[in-house]
């Protein structure tokens, strides 16, 4: 019989990997600089005309693909308690370092919004994403130790 926390924490895992799933969809369209299927055109989150940097939009794609890649490795199944530690501590910082872009982007878009001056549109799916990142941490801890929640 399943309790509710294991199945708590598998929903939990299910979140993760839609998050994942998610920043590799947002890696590519960025990459691709968009793209049409059928009548919908899915633009990039960046408007070309005000991007000044786009190498740092490539590494914030390809850093995208590298956290998509850490929630998706089954490292929580490791018998190593010294290797769960490391690639616990690797997600944890790319989770701190996922919400730090996403306030970052807010910033600037906000910024750009400004600068043209009009107002900022609430940034909701960043926020979002904001909470999910860092929600992976307490998730691959409780999976791995689920006993620390009782």
């Amino acid at each position: 019989m399943e309790t509710k926390t294991a199945r708590g924490l598998r929903y939990a895992r299910w979140a993760s990997w839609a998050l994942a799933a998610l920043c590799v969809a947002l890696g590519l369209v960025e990459l691709l600089g968009g793209f049409t299927l059928g009548p919908w055109r899915i633009p990039p989150r960046w408007n070309p005309a005000y991007v000044t940097f786009p190498v740092a939009l490539q590494v914030e794609c390809w850093f995208f693909f590298l956290y998509a890649a850490l929630l998706l490795t089954p490292w929580q199944r490791t018998a190593s308690d010294r290797r769960w530690w490391l690639g616990f501590a690797i997600l944890a910082v790319a989770s701190v370092l996922f919400a730090f872009a996403m306030i970052s982007e807010v910033m600037a878009k906000n910024y750009l919004a400004a600068a043209q001056h009009q107002k900022a549109r609430l940034p909701v799916f960043q926020a979002i994403l904001l909470f999910l990142s860092l929600g992976q941490i307490p998730v691959a801890l409780f999976t791995r130790k689920p006993d620390l929640l009782d």
